[in-house]
Order: C-alpha cells, then structure tokens, then sequence
C-alpha cells in the first residue's frame, strides 16, 4: 500500500517520528496516573468495598517477565536483554511515601480533591520467586529438578511441569485475592519504550484506581527503551507471545481466579493478539464457550493498538483470537499523533489505534455490530494528554470508561456512551462528564456502611443513563438486536480505507 505521504520517508524524519514514540510510548510516570474524570465533584468512594485491612498506602504487585536481570545478587534490576525463561516475583509500591500520605488523603487526591501535586510512586527491589519452567530450556529446568536431560528432553514438548516457583507464585496470588475479597487477576502489558520500572508503575496506577480489586501482574517483556529500537522492540513482542501463552495457560490451571482480564497497550496489544490467536489455532476443535471456560479470560483491553489495521483484520479477527476472551475492547483516536506519524513515516499503512468509523468497510460495520463480544471505542471529545496515545493513563474520561468495565463489567451503553447504529462504534457523548458522574454516583457506594447494605458487585445495576443493564456487549434495542447467529468475519471484506489520520 501506498505511503499516505506520497513518498518515501527521509532518515531524520524516521530518527523524529521514533523520537515523538519515545515521548510518547512509555504510558507510565513516577506519579500516580491522573483521577478518572467519574469521582470528580460526586461523593462516590472507589475504595469503600475495600477491606479495612487492605487500606493502605503500599500495594504489592505481582510480575512475570522474559527480561535478563542485571545482577546476579540482591538489588536485583531487570534489563532489556532477553531471557531464556519468564521469571516470576513480586514488588512492593508505594503512593507518596515521599510525602507521607496516609490513606485517608491519599483517597481524597484519588478522587481529585487532594491539594498539591500528584503523590509519588516509588517500588521497592523486586523479589524473585523463580521461572515458569513451562517457558524454560531443559538445561534450566534440569538445574532447577535434578532430573536426567535425556528423560527431559524426551518428555519436554508437554511441557507439563511449571516448577515449584511458580507454584509459590499460584499461592501468593490466591492469597492476595483472598485477602481483597475478589477473586480475578489483572495482568498490564506495556508498549515501546518501557522498561520494568514503567510497567510495574502503570499497573500500580491501575490497579489503586481500580479499588484494589484482586491480584495485578504486570508483564514485563524485553523492550529496550532506546530511541532507535523500535523494529527491535517489535521483534521482542513477538518474541514474548508464547511466554505470555504458558503464563495464561498456567494462571489457569493452577489459580483461584474466576477470570483473568487483559489490559495491553501500543505495540503490547499486538503481543497480546499473537498470544490469543496461538491459543484459538492451538484449541481449534473448541467452541467458543469451550475456550472461555478453560482459559477464564474475561475482558481484553487494547488500548490505542499498535497494529496494522489489515493485518488486525485479516490475520486475528479472521482467524478468531476474540473468541478466546468474554469480550474485546478497543479504544481508538483519530487525535493520536503518535500511531499518525507511524502511518505516515514507518509503516504507510493504517494503523488499528487510528482507524475510525469511516475506516469501516459497510462489511466491516455489519460484522462489528453483529458481533456483541466486540467493542470498538472512539475516544474522539476526551482529552488525552501529551500526545495522544496513552488513553488509559493520561484521559479522564478513558480511565472512567476502563474502569468501569475492569470493576462493574458494564456494557458501553450502561457506561454512558452512545453506539453508532449505522457503524457499530461507541462514541463519548458530548455530555459524558455529567453522565459518568451520575454512573460512578450510583455504582460506587459513597461509605463502608453504604456498601455492605449494597447488593453484590456482581448484581447487574443500571447505569444512570440507561434503562435496563446489559453486560459484555452492547445494549441494543429490538430493532437493532442483530441476527443470533454466529457471525465470522467476511472473507471478502476489503481493508479498512487508506486514508491521512
């Protein structure tokens, strides 16, 4: 496909589009992530079914990373390099330590009323558990059981032992959803440029904002964090896919969590759909409802996707890696400048987190929208800061919306936005910040006292926009309920329109 520019990029404006992605790519920052734009001027409290035990300022994450550490003894630091299996830990985070927040105040600056600057995020040394040996060589896994390499190497395609680490890790993960009283692990999946650092800190952001709510990993793989190495990074991304693969297939099998929720953005949602579509392919003979019941994944977040919007198509829709998760989201922006300049300068083609309604073949909106499982989010009218690219942790508005999904596992339209029945694209209304509000009034309970008389989280509440609650799909009248029937994606559909973002 042509260059949308009309011919071919020069070296400095590659070397300036890589240093608009750098700006851009890493969606983590020393401080907490912005408050979502639902707990502004409402009495909602985020935190009001939390245990009382669970009220503190430090968080503990748990990890699973591919990167090669540093050091061989304690500090222990991850680099960039790749590592020959993931291995499994935990880190302790802390949220303005620097200022010597208690709880209290730092639940005020959650909910945007706290004075001053936003608190600090500051991790502690990662402490290692140990690998997945699912993902590690026989040398490695030999090393770790003492059992003779030829008996391993003979039975090492099943790969059927994941080590005692990573048992440990199982327990300490069903310990921790135990101890929040909710029963679901959240797993973070960072782009470009990030290191270990970013990653863990984006998924401490999260997870505060998301209530504390049941256990987080954040996947860390090999990103280099260096200006030029975006094609290297994407190579890394791929690279990963199979070590996220075993980790879900374990999380699985060997935890408590009644579903495993995805939230990947920039080039980590094109990790992220490499994993699912190798777990669809490898389970072909499977329905759908026979995946989603082995593999607990319940929502999958791609958040500004870093995908060229044919091959999105054409090799992950086509080949149903969406049947693998209870539902998909992606949000998109025709404003983010950063996947604009790779269209232009890189790729010259679209890529997915640009692409829009009026992108959409007419085969394209009939597959959307017979396709409940499927969420296509324009973020256009919400703010998101910098440059546009990382909507889950520098919009508002997009915070609300993601976190509304991650904690109530509402509809779009039960989280006020407006679907396009011509298109099948949800869009934000130009009064959404009233609507949310109004949401997040009725959904989060405004005390403890408020929240033990509530019914269960579990129970389907209207949002205060709607009329009647629908979850995991959008909520349609009956003249727009699409057939029942399965829809695939058409064979002959064209590829999204080229066009300048």
């Amino acid at each position: 496909m042509a260059n949308p520019l009309g011919s071919c990029p020069t070296a400095f404006t590659r070397a300036a589009l890589l240093a608009l992605l750098a700006l851009t790519a890493a969606g983590c920052h020393a401080r907490l992530m912005r408050p979502p734009a639902m707990f502004n001027g409402t009495s909602a409290q985020p935190f009001a079914t939390l245990p009382e035990a669970a009220r503190d300022t430090s968080a503990r994450i748990f990890y699973a990373t591919n990167r090669q550490p540093l050091t061989k003894d304690q500090p222990l630091v991850y680099g960039a390099q790749r590592a020959a299996a993931l291995s499994l830990g935990h880190i302790d985070t802390h949220i303005g330590q620097d200022q010597e927040l208690v709880w209290d105040q730092l639940a005020q600056h959650s909910r945007g009323a706290g004075e001053g600057q936003r608190p600090r995020l500051t991790l502690d040394t990662p402490q290692a558990l140990g690998p997945l040996l699912t993902t590690a060589p026989p040398r490695l896994v030999q090393q770790q059981t003492g059992e003779d390499a030829t008996e391993l190497e003979t039975r090492f395609i099943p790969r059927n032992d994941p080590g005692r680490a990573a048992f440990r890790f199982a327990k300490a993960l069903n310990a921790e959803m135990d101890a929040t009283n909710h029963h679901e692990i959240y797993l973070y999946i960072h782009g470009y440029f990030n290191n270990f650092t970013d990653c863990v800190e984006t998924a401490a952001s999260l997870h505060h904002y998301n209530g504390r709510r049941g256990a987080v990993v954040a996947f860390a793989w090999p990103s280099r964090k260096h200006l030029l190495d975006y094609f290297a990074d994407r190579e890394s991304a791929q690279f990963s896919a199979s070590d996220l693969r075993q980790l879900l297939v374990f999380l699985a099998e060997h935890t408590d969590a009644q579903r495993i929720n995805i939230v990947a953005h920039s080039m980590g949602t094109y990790l992220t759909s490499s994993t699912l579509r190798e777990l669809r392919l490898i389970a072909y003979d499977k329905d759908p409802q026979e995946l989603r019941d082995a593999f607990r994944i319940g929502d999958v977040v791609l958040v500004a996707p870093d995908i060229d919007a044919d091959v999105l198509q054409k090799v992950f829709f086509r080949e149903g890696f969406d049947q693998v998760a209870q539902h998909l989201t992606l949000y998109v922006s025709p404003n983010d400048h950063a996947l604009s300049w790779a269209t232009r300068l890189l790729f010259g083609v679209l890529r997915a987190g640009n692409a829009t309604a009026d992108h959409l073949s007419d085969d394209q909106r009939r597959w959307l929208k017979a396709n409940a499982n499927v969420s296509m989010i324009d973020t256009t009218g919400q703010k998101t800061y910098g440059i546009g690219h990382s909507h889950h942790t520098q919009n508002p508005g997009v915070a609300s919306d993601l976190l509304l999904l991650l904690a109530h596992r509402l509809s779009p339209g039960d989280r006020g936005l407006e679907y396009g029945t011509d298109t099948g694209v949800w869009q934000f209304p130009k009064d959404y910040a009233q609507r949310v509000q109004a949401i997040a009034q009725h959904v989060y309970p405004a005390s403890p006292a408020d929240a033990a008389d509530a019914e269960p989280q579990t129970d389907q509440v209207p949002g205060a926009c709607c009329i009647t609650p629908s979850r995991f799909g959008p909520r349609l009248t009956p003249a727009q309920t699409p057939a029942q029937t399965p829809a695939t994606v058409p064979a002959t559909a064209p590829a999204p329109a080229t066009a300048n973002p």
